[in-house]
């Protein structure tokens, strides 16, 4: 990582810190602040403004609109079911990502999302092996995803609400990290050197494919 990419991730840091705290005191509290319930909507929310404003749709950003008024109109109903708000999100993000890379994956093993944001970087450079290598990357974060949805829907129905958010807003981070550190040890182990990607240029690629894509 370059000095600027560092400076970025120290000053992002404290925000994203910030918010995983927050998120897991909305969630446990009986009464929390409206500031709380509408910053569990910042994700899904900003994720759902940036894909209406690249497909440039009038109906996707007033259905954004819309939904922002909705959430404004039924604030004191949210603030009473805090614990839901997250839920939602962390389960539905969880799940339409696994249906996202799991789609990719019943087509040839170049198909899966992993190599094609890998044949977007490098191009007709890779071969069988990487493709092979990246359809398993696929599989791979298409069972955490579904996992982790099975996993959170079955804490928030029957483990204290306490326990889930600790899992949710606390764990889940330090899991996905773990795993986009173990799948780099493999890449670093498996694939050549110079068709290696760091993780903040894999990041970055998967964000210029998407927006490439949209």
């Amino acid at each position: 990582m370059t000095g600027k990419q560092w400076l970025r991730l120290a000053l992002l840091a404290p925000f994203a810190l910030a918010y995983l705290w927050l998120a897991h005191l909305a969630s446990t509290t009986t009464h929390p602040s409206a500031l709380s319930v509408l910053t569990g909507f910042v994700p899904l929310g900003a994720s759902a403004a940036l894909l209406a404003w690249h497909a440039r749709s009038p109906w996707l950003i007033g259905l954004c609109l819309a939904a922002f008024g909705l959430i404004v109109t039924k604030l004191d109903f949210l603030c009473e079911n805090a614990a839901w708000v997250y839920f939602v999100q962390h389960a539905g993000m969880h799940a339409l990502l696994g249906i996202m890379f799991g789609r990719t994956l019943s087509g040839p093993q170049s198909a899966a999302l992993c190599s094609q944001v890998a044949h977007f970087v490098h191009g007709d450079r890779l071969d069988a092996t990487y493709y092979r290598y990246t359809w398993w990357v696929t599989l791979g974060w298409t069972a955490y995803f579904l996992l982790t949805t099975l996993a959170s829907a079955l804490l928030f129905a029957f483990a204290p609400v306490a326990l889930w958010s600790v899992y949710a807003n606390l764990a889940t981070p330090l899991i996905i990290g773990a795993l986009f550190a173990v799948e780099f040890a493999l890449r670093m182990r498996f694939l050549p050197r110079h068709l290696r990607l760091g993780l903040v240029q894999t990041i970055r690629a998967y964000r210029e494919y998407s927006q490439r894509r949209s």
